[in-house]
């Protein structure tokens, strides 16, 4: 062909007409985008008919366009060759757009690669039409046929200035390589690779990728073998290089490689280093040799030493095998890493990748001797994790071959790092000419920090401004002075030390001073040499810190604990003392049964005192052993809140304190958990708040419930704030330890363990709350707990019967008033409030005129001007008995009750004002149903009569045997006793049936205790062994009542005796 005619690039069309600005501009487009040599344009339909063709493109194909039409028949199907030519396909043909590659035959029929650009346009008809510019580049086609005879691709990819890829351009080889045709089904975009690279092959490229790009040195070059999935669905190793363009700042300007197939190669290497590895693993140093199919976890042998043949015999899994090797033949310190090694997961995991050999070294024991072994994993198939050679080889000799020289290495090693560190330590060097007051300075290391020489004197100064010397030596000048050298060494031998640091203490120093020359037998000379030692000092000063800390820990801990023996011993006297002398006092006036009943009453207490000390104690030994456990029991808040005022309400009265409850938003009172350590966390702190707060002072306990967004569990937030003497930051820190109080003497004169917090802390973190305490020494203190609670599932009590029943209530607090007339109206009541007395005698009074009373009138107590009593009295005398009065007041209402139900007054409700409290007061006066109270249980325990029926006492304690004898003999039941299990059993058995009705059980007791006692009673036949047993016993947790329940007891009864409780089992059972 002759290409240098010259030529104008004009556009030869069937019908020029046709083509029209659009088809035209489209055409530039493609031009630009392919750095244009030609174009060519035409229709879809099936022979995709050329409509244009450049001059350019003719010129350079060396035809005229007659006898392009000619040639092709006017399609461009004809103009193509080879193998790329699915593109013509007119569905593929019309999705295409973009870059694309082919093959053009030229005018003497030699086939020619070009770069295509296509695009979609419309003629001036409308009618679709396509639009290709075609370039042809020689280079380019020589870059291809070398591609195509070395079987690699070609790929490149341009960048943006930051070196970012915007461009991505695949060839038609690249995409023939993997198995793909054009972009549709393999796109110009970076995913349509990367996402074929397989995921242990993938971080590797794409970082080396980035870092080829980045790297504006141009050091980093992107040579890499790596596995693409094909378009079959199977990895093949492959090997890609570049070459990066730049631009003059550095930055990519395009990334050019070739792609190249080396599957064969690669799987040729590996199976050439596996018969390698199989070729050192096959000697006779192999111990034993056998294969492992790691998915299946089974072995089979090829070679086992008869010293280890046991291990193989009694295998079955190879699981097994490694457990009994490891246990058996490897010695102690390397069984764990031995184990790690034969994990499959990790042997497996491994050989996924590209390691074909993984060895690890142990010891065993052989025959009575200690070996050194080489234990070897070989992948058993290339890519094939599933199964693994495995040999252990001697290695004994080598080892210790290999260790001997190493011992040589290091020993020689050691001696120059020796040699290194003195000259190292010592940093500076200084000649010092006592005789002639003068100085020369040598500096090995770091800055020059003195004058090269100058006077001796004027050096010793220099070193006094910079640094001091440590206690208790002189001070540095003096050391340093010529007398104090000359007075230190005497003899040529000696050597003269000193410490000292820099004036700011982060230096630190050793001074060491040689004699060099005498004069006579006075020293003229001396050598100082200077050593840093701020490390080693520094770590020193950091250890004696610790060691006293650490001492100062001990002696804190063994102080607290004597403290507390100290007090245990002191509070536990205490009580001891006052039960014996009371027990004394009420024996010597037998006769005087009031001054009888005030000992027995101070000797209760006493009690109950000494036994909350015992409790305290075990509580914490079985919180610090992990043994403490919540029940869980259905209650409701206000029970537990009237019990903790009911027990705190003594000690409160005694300091004359102020006391307040506040209850907000309570929507869940009846909730799931164990009531009595919750009440414990809470009488303990409440106890606290009384105790240190000085008479006459304010406590406010609080209870409020928060939104939490769980419907089965209720959060509730309790606080207990005091104007009291308040805590340290220091002792808030140490507060929850055990056995800690505050050294203060304002706490000198109160009782106390010094356990009750950190008991609180313990129960509330097992029960998932929290605890936290803001106080301020000499102000007061706030705790607030906050803990989780299962609700009941019972609903709200709605009772038909006070459903729009007319309530008034009177309180001088608006706030009160108004809470609770809320929870009347949550109850379905209708209420009012007035502030005064006076107003609600005059509302009583108007509504009796016109016969419309008000159901109940709720009065507080204490009002000014006209309080509860006096309002209740003026309303009975206007209204008459119509109405039910209701005093409202704090805690306990004995005092007034005889005044209050003289003036009219119908019943009590004690703050704080629980929802279920205020229903169950006024459903009093609308039905028969009423609370029962412990008076009525008393009275009922009184009045039964149980004559007729049988109970057996086992108790081992002489007392506590008569005690219950006494209070169950008082229902008319015939009762016997048993002092240990073995006589219980021997009486249940020897009685006849059915003589026990009943039989209650200590649990700790000599020669048979409780649950083997009850264990003996459930295996006798018939009606002897189901005679209903109770455990009446002192141990009384959790865990306790479970285990009461699990060995066959029938309930627990917790010493001391709950006579309600007492009563209901009787009811139960008898």
């Amino acid at each position: 062909m002759n290409f240098m005619n010259k030529y104008t690039n004009e556009i030869y069309s069937s019908d020029g007409l046709k083509l029209g600005d659009n088809a035209f501009a489209v055409m530039q487009k493609t031009i630009q985008n392919n750095g244009g040599v030609g174009t060519i344009t035409g229709y879809f339909d099936s022979e995709l008919s050329i409509l244009s063709v450049s001059d350019l493109l003719l010129y350079n194909l060396g035809y005229s366009y007659e006898s392009l039409m000619e040639q092709t028949k006017g399609s461009l199907k004809n103009l193509f060759y080879g193998e790329n030519v699915s593109f013509l396909n007119n569905e593929r043909f019309y999705q295409i757009h973009g870059d694309g590659e082919g093959q053009i035959l030229t005018a003497d029929g030699a086939p020619v690669c070009v770069r295509l650009y296509k695009e979609n346009t419309t003629d001036t008809d409308g009618n679709p039409i396509w639009i290709m510019s075609v370039q042809m580049n020689w280079a380019y086609e020589n870059l291809s046929l070398i591609n195509e005879s070395i079987a690699s691709a070609l790929w490149y990819f341009d960048c943006d200035e930051n070196s970012d890829i915007i461009r991505v351009s695949w060839s038609h080889a690249f995409r023939r390589i993997l198995g793909y045709h054009d972009v549709l089904d393999f796109p110009n975009k970076l995913n349509s690779w990367s996402d074929l690279l397989h995921p242990e092959d993938k971080e590797r490229v794409m970082n080396l990728l980035q870092k080829t790009m980045k790297d504006k040195t141009n050091k980093t070059k992107y040579n890499i073998e790596y596995r693409l999935k094909t378009n079959d669905g199977q990895y093949h190793w492959f090997r890609a290089s570049a070459e990066v363009i730049r631009r003059l700042d550095g930055s990519a300007n395009r990334i050019a490689g070739i792609l190249s197939n080396m599957d064969a190669e690669k799987r040729s290497l590996m199976q050439a280093q596996k018969l390698a590895v199989f070729h050192r693993a096959f000697t006779s140093a192999n111990l034993c040799e056998y294969y492992v199919n790691l998915e299946k976890n089974t072995f089979d042998t090829f070679k086992v030493e008869a010293s280890l043949m046991t291990a193989f015999e009694q295998s079955h899994t190879w699981d097994e095998l490694v457990k009994f090797f490891v246990d058996n033949y490897v010695i102690e310190e390397d069984k764990k890493t031995v184990t790690d090694f034969y994990n499959r997961s990790y042997i497996t995991e491994k050989l996924k990748g590209l390691e074909t050999e993984l060895c690890q070294e142990c010891r065993i024991i052989l025959n009575g001797e200690e070996r050194w072994v080489r234990n070897v994993v070989m992948r058993g198939e290339i890519e094939d994790s599933e199964y693994a050679m495995i040999f252990l080889r001697d290695i004994t000799e080598s080892k210790a071959e290999t260790m001997r020289r190493m011992k040589m290495a290091s020993d020689n090693a050691s001696m120059e790092l020796l040699i290194k560190s003195m000259v190292r330590l010592v940093d500076r060097f200084v000649v010092c000419n006592l005789e002639e007051d003068q100085y020369k300075f040598y500096n090995l290391q770091g800055e020059m920090i003195y004058k090269p020489s100058g006077r001796y004197h004027d050096f010793a100064e220099q070193v006094v401004a910079k640094y001091k010397t440590l206690e208790p030596l002189e001070t540095i000048d003096v050391l340093l002075s010529s007398e104090n050298l000359r007075k230190n060494l005497t003899d040529e031998r000696d050597i003269y030390k000193f410490e000292y640091c820099s004036l700011d203490e982060n230096t630190y120093k050793i001074a060491s001073f040689i004699p060099l020359e005498w004069k006579g037998t006075k020293l003229a000379k001396v050598l100082l040499a200077s050593m840093d030692v701020s490390q080693e000092k520094k770590a020193e000063i950091e250890s004696h810190k610790a060691l006293k800390e650490a001492y100062q820990t001990a002696e804190n801990a063994s102080r607290a604990k004597t403290d507390f023996l100290s007090n245990m011993s002191h509070d536990i006297r205490t009580p001891m003392n006052a039960i014996i002398g009371l027990t004394a006092i009420a024996g010597a006036n037998i006769e005087n049964q009031d001054k009888v009943i005030e000992c027995l009453g101070k000797i209760t207490k006493s009690s109950r005192h000494l036994l909350g000390l015992i409790n305290e104690v075990l509580d914490m030994a079985r919180i610090e052993s992990g043994k403490m456990s919540l029940a869980e029991e259905d209650f409701n808040l206000s029970e537990l809140v009237d019990n903790l005022v009911t027990l705190t309400k003594p000690g409160i009265d005694e300091h004359r304190h102020n006391f307040e409850v506040h209850i907000e938003h309570i929507e869940h009172e009846a909730v799931c958990g164990d009531s009595l350590r919750i009440q414990q966390v809470f009488v303990n702190l409440m106890s606290n708040a009384v105790k240190y707060t000085p008479d006459g002072g304010n406590i406010i306990f609080s209870i409020k419930e928060k939104p939490n967004g769980f419907s089965e569990l209720g959060c509730y937030e309790f606080s207990i704030e005091d104007n009291g003497i308040g805590m340290t930051p220091e002792y808030q820190k140490i507060m929850f330890e055990p056995f800690s109080r505050a050294d203060d003497h304002r706490t000198t004169k109160v009782q106390g363990t010094g356990l009750g917090m950190a008991i609180a802390r313990n129960i509330i973190n097992l029960m998932n709350g929290n605890i936290t305490v803001d106080s301020t020494l000499n102000k007061g203190t706030k705790i607030t707990v906050t803990i989780y609670l299962k609700l009941q599932e019972s609903r709200k009590e709605q009772e038909k019967e006070l459903i729009n029943l007319p309530v008034l209530v009177v309180d001088d607090d608006k706030t009160c008033c108004e809470s609770t007339v809320a929870t009347l109206k949550d109850i379905g009541i209708e209420g009012e409030w007035v502030l005064t007395g006076k107003e609600a005698v005059e509302r009583c009074y108007a509504r009796h005129e016109m016969n419309s009373d008000y159901f109940a009138v709720i009065l507080d107590w204490k009002m000014p001007e006209m309080d509860g009593i006096e309002t209740a009295r003026k309303i009975r005398e206007r209204v008459g008995k119509e109405v039910t009065i209701i005093i409202l007041t704090s805690f306990d209402f004995s005092d007034i009750e005889e005044d209050a139900r003289a003036a009219g007054v119908d019943a009590f409700i004690a703050k704080p004002l629980f929802r279920s409290r205020l229903t169950a007061a006024l459903r009093q006066f609308t039905s028969e149903k009423k609370e029962k109270n412990a008076r009525d249980y008393l009275e009922e325990f009184s009045k039964v009569d149980y004559t007729g029926k049988k109970i057996l006492i086992v108790e081992d304690n002489e007392l506590n045997r008569e005690i219950a004898a006494e209070i169950l003999g008082m229902t008319g039941a015939e009762i016997d006793v048993a002092e240990n299990g073995k006589i219980a059993v021997e009486k249940v058995m020897n009685a006849p049936e059915n003589e026990y009705n009943l039989a209650f059980m200590d649990i700790q007791m000599p020669i048979m205790n409780g649950y083997e006692a009850t264990a003996a009673i459930r295996s006798l036949p018939g009606a002897r062994g189901k005679v209903p047993i109770i455990a009446m016993t002192a141990n009384a947790f959790a865990e306790d009542v479970q285990l009461a329940k699990n060995t066959g007891m029938n309930e627990h009864i917790a010493k001391p005796l709950d006579m309600n409780k007492l009563n209901d089992v009787l009811k139960q059972w008898l």
